[in-house]
C-alpha cells in the first residue's frame, strides 16, 4: 500500500496545480483584465477625487466595484469546473481542507499582484491631489491593504459560490446576482435602512468603500462640502480603518469555512 499523503503535502501539490493552470490555461490574462478595467475607471473618475466629497465617494465606489469584479472573476469557476475530479479524488484520500487551502493560497498571491496594479493606477491618476498621509501606515500602504482585502474577500466569496454550485454554467448564472447585491448594498446608489442596512454589513462593497473613504477623509477639505454626511465607519481614524480591515478578513474566513463545509458533501452529488 502506498504512503498516504498528508494535508500539508496535498496543499503543496494543489498549489502547484493552480500555478500550472494559471500558465497553461492563460489565466494570467486576469492581470491584463485588471489593468484594463482600472485604466478605464481612471478615465471616467473625476479630477477632484480626494478633494471633493461627492466626487471622492463616487470614485471610491467605482474603484471598489472594479476590485470586487476582479476578485469574483478570479475564482467563480475554479472549483465547480473540477467537481467531478474532486469527487473522485476525495474518495481516494483528498482532504477538502487541503484543496481549498491551496486555492486560498494561490488566490491570495494573485490578489496581491492585482491590488498592486490597481494601486499604481490610482496613485498615478490622482498623484497631484492625494491625501498627505495614511492612517496606520504610509498612504500607499493603507490604500494597498484596503484594495487587497477588497479583492481577496470578493475572491473568497466567489470560491464559496464555486463550492456550492455544481457546474460552471450555474456559477456564471449566479455571478451577476452576487455583483448586483454588492452594488446595491454599498450604500451609494441607494440609502439603506432597516433590514437592507443590516444585510449590507456582510457585503464586501460596504467595507471596501468605507475603508477608502476613511483614508480619503484625512483631507479636511472634503468635509467642507455641504453634501458631506457624517458616517461612523468613514472616520479618518486608525482604529476605524483597522476594524474595517478586520471585518473584511473575517468575511473572507467565513467564506472559506463555508466553502470547505459545502464541498465536503461532494460525495453526495447525484451525478
Amino acid at each position: 500500500m502506498g504512503r498516504r499523503i498528508g494535508r500539508l503535502e496535498q496543499t503543496g501539490i494543489y498549489v502547484g496545480k493552480c500555478w500550472r493552470l494559471f500558465i497553461n490555461e492563460k489565466q494570467w490574462k486576469n492581470l491584463i483584465s485588471t489593468l484594463i478595467i482600472t485604466v478605464l475607471i481612471s478615465f471616467v473618475t473625476s479630477e477632484k477625487t480626494f478633494e471633493d466629497y461627492v466626487q471622492t465617494k463616487n470614485s471610491c465606489f467605482a474603484i471598489v466595484c472594479a476590485c470586487i469584479w476582479v476578485g469574483i472573476f478570479n475564482s467563480i469557476q475554479s472549483i465547480c469546473r473540477e467537481r467531478s475530479i474532486i469527487k473522485r479524488e476525495h474518495r481516494t484520500g483528498l482532504h477538502i481542507s487541503s484543496y481549498i487551502g491551496a486555492h486560498v493560497i494561490f488566490e491570495a498571491a494573485l490578489g496581491a499582484v492585482e491590488a498592486l496594479i490597481v494601486l499604481v493606477i490610482v496613485l498615478i491618476k490622482n498623484k497631484s491631489h492625494l491625501p498627505e498621509s495614511g492612517l496606520i501606515f504610509p498612504l500607499a500602504v493603507d490604500m494597498y491593504i484596503t484594495l487587497y482585502l477588497t479583492i481577496f474577500a470578493s475572491d473568497m466569496m466567489a470560491i464559496l459560490v464555486s463550492c456550492v454550485v455544481k457546474d460552471s454554467t450555474s456559477a456564471m448564472t449566479v455571478m451577476p446576482f452576487v455583483l448586483i447585491v454588492q452594488l446595491i448594498m454599498a450604500g451609494v446608489v441607494f440609502e439603506l435602512e432597516g433590514v437592507a442596512d443590516k444585510i449590507s454589513n456582510v457585503t464586501v462593497s460596504k467595507w471596501g468603500l468605507n475603508g477608502l473613504m476613511s483614508i480619503a477623509l484625512t483631507n479636511d477639505d472634503i468635509r467642507m462640502n455641504p453634501l458631506f454626511k457624517e458616517n461612523d465607519w468613514q472616520k479618518a481614524e486608525a482604529g476605524n480603518l483597522f476594524r474595517i480591515w478586520l471585518i473584511m478578513a473575517v468575511i473572507s474566513l467565513i467564506c472559506i469555512a463555508l466553502g470547505t463545509l459545502a464541498l465536503s458533501f461532494v460525495d453526495h452529488d447525484k451525478r
